[in-house]
């Protein structure tokens, strides 16, 4: 029986176009208010405006179920 999906959201930065989106270093923070990685996404864009920045959103389903014994 599937659980229900929980929602988080984290940044991801890069310093040009032709560069890959990374999450900062070292940083494994996320946000389960959308509000709140809005707030801080403005934040990291006013702290470095010369790179872009982009809020990700990952939903996360866990199913628990009995295994077999085989």
């Amino acid at each position: 029986m599937p659980g229900q999906p929980t929602t988080s959201y984290f940044i991801q930065s890069r310093p040009a176009p032709s560069q890959p989106w990374q999450r900062a270093t070292g940083v494994r923070v996320s946000w389960e208010s959308k509000a709140k990685a809005l707030e801080r996404l403005a934040a990291r864009r006013q702290m470095q405006p010369t790179w872009e920045h982009r809020l990700m959103e990952r939903i996360t389903t866990i199913t628990e179920q009995p295994a077999t014994e085989e």
